[in-house]
């Protein structure tokens, strides 16, 4: 039981210090007496939280430095993003001094915690956090190289560029993914023509989704992901430079790699990845009817019609029929898994394995999601996503991350009612953050009907992916972003009022 009024000692020390009074040496004394002990003792998150977010407001830099650090060792993933928030708030070189340090000893094996600091040297906008993000670029970990690139990307720091630029041929596709990304952050054309190679010739599907994205970003024009589709793009700007030897264009239109083709589609959010798990809702109200007007679908190009409308009468109809259109849509290198997900967490393929997306294994996937899930009982959903990130091995996101997957696919229709962390979309949102950021997963999220609007948007957004609002009341299922509910509710209720 935490002692009310226990914070009371920290807004005394506060107006001490404001006044500049002796009393500081004292807080001083009392922070390592008090305030570490009461942190070890304390097991709430939510408290370690208010701990955490009250000591930014304390200037007491080595105190608050050690809190913050304190709190990036934490197993919870609010206080681990509350402390980031409020690291990258430290301008004082001190602090960032304290960082480098910690980010070299203290979690030295922790390569999770390395990346997450990272986040926070990116937001800081000095010239000493630059030496830590240059560090991270040779990490041996590829998830902290990643996290380094996006830091360069989000300073923006320009410097960075050739480094960015070389790193789009390392090994690991994460972090040729995060390179492009954040050379896309950095803006400019400079860049472009590789970017734009990657994405006709990278191996890893999800290195060219995400070069496909930062070819859309610097350009603003909304090609497909399919680099055939961009030769128009290319002939002109190869064109322009026509003569020069030195013409970063190049001669010839980048040779396609054998794998490259377009993204698949799930509810209108082009999906192209290495790995992907699936994570549906089978909860009980997944069993409630679906409507669909079919003469106002016959009429839609069939590339905007809902796949096989014509049978689809529930939620569940609706998710399968979505599913199968997307596999068939996806390279059959691909791997996938599934989890479904209500009181309970189930698997698919029971072995924990990834399945090759072969016509025998579409099969598969088609007569289990038919026959062999059971909808039922309430919502478990963050144990549905703690067993998508941890797919090999339950929960540990840590030794998954060479093998786990690179994109996960959330739908649900309802809110968080059962399991870990039922009833607290704000903790949900942050473990999705910790994992997003650490292992630079892509988490699309399709909501059904009246779901938890404002944790899906933000699950999609924090981790560089896309957010559906697929309803039955008229309104079209679009990819939108955190602006998308506040515009949309209103044309929402009135549809549905019609219908009653």
């Amino acid at each position: 039981m935490i002692r009310a009024g226990w914070w009371l000692p920290l807004l005394f020390a506060a107006q001490a210090l404001a006044q500049d009074d002796p009393m500081v040496g004292r807080y001083k004394q009392f922070f390592r007496e008090e305030i570490a002990g009461k942190w070890e003792r304390e097991g709430l998150a939510e408290m370690r939280v208010v701990m955490v977010r009250g000591f930014q407001r304390h200037d007491v830099p080595e105190a608050a430095r050690w809190l913050m650090l304190k709190a990036m060792s934490d197993e919870a993933g609010d206080v681990v993003r509350a402390a980031v928030q409020i690291l990258s708030n430290y301008k004082g070189p001190g602090t960032v001094a304290a960082m480098a340090d910690a980010w070299g000893k203290k979690f030295k094996k922790s390569p999770e915690g390395r990346a997450l600091v990272l986040e926070a040297f990116g937001k800081i906008k000095l010239d000493t956090a630059e030496g830590p993000i240059a560090k991270g670029f040779k990490d041996r970990d590829a998830r902290v190289a990643a996290a380094a690139c996006l830091a360069a990307g989000a300073g923006p720091r320009i410097k960075f560029r050739a480094d960015l630029e070389k790193l789009l041929k390392h090994k690991h596709p994460v972090v040729r993914a995060a390179a492009c990304t954040a050379l896309a952050q950095l803006g400019g054309e400079q860049s472009l023509p590789l970017i734009f190679k990657v994405f006709c010739g990278d191996a890893s599907h999800r290195v060219r989704h995400d070069a496909w994205q930062a070819c859309k970003k610097l350009t603003l024009l909304d090609l497909p992901c399919d680099p055939t589709a961009w030769q128009d793009f290319w002939k002109e700007r190869a064109g322009e430079a026509t003569g020069d030897s030195k013409n970063p264009w190049g001669a010839t239109f980048p040779r396609l790699h054998a794998k490259a083709r377009p993204a698949a589609s799930f509810f209108k959010i082009p999906v192209l990845a290495d790995r992907i798990v699936f994570v549906l809702d089978t909860s009980n109200d997944m069993n409630s009817p679906w409507l669909i007007d079919h003469k106002t679908e016959r009429k839609k190009p069939k590339a905007d019609r809902i796949p096989s409308f014509f049978s689809v009468k529930t939620r569940w109809g609706l998710v399968k029929a979505y599913v199968n259109a997307c596999l068939k849509q996806l390279p059959e290198d691909t791997r996938v898994a599934f989890v479904f997900y209500n009181l309970n967490v189930a698997v698919f393929p029971e072995t924990g394995k990834f399945l090759k997306n072969t016509k025998k294994s579409r099969g598969l996937i088609k007569k289990h999601l038919d026959e062999g899930v059971t909808l039922g009982g309430t919502t478990a959903l963050f144990d549905g996503l703690a067993r998508g990130w941890g797919f090999l091995k339950e929960g540990d996101a840590d030794t998954n991350f060479k093998k786990g997957c690179d994109t996960l696919v959330f739908v649900t229709d309802g809110r968080p009612t059962a399991g870990r962390l039922k009833k607290l979309p704000d903790r949900i949102r942050d473990e999705v953050w910790r994992v997003a950021a650490s292992r630079q997963i892509h988490v699309h999220a399709v909501g059904l009907h009246n779901h938890q609007f404002d944790l899906l948007q933000a699950m999609a957004k924090d981790s560089g992916a896309l957010y559906v609002h697929a309803q039955q009341h008229g309104d079209p299922a679009e990819p939108q972003d955190l602006d998308f509910w506040p515009k949309k509710k209103k044309a929402f209720e009135q549809a549905r009022k019609k219908t009653k």
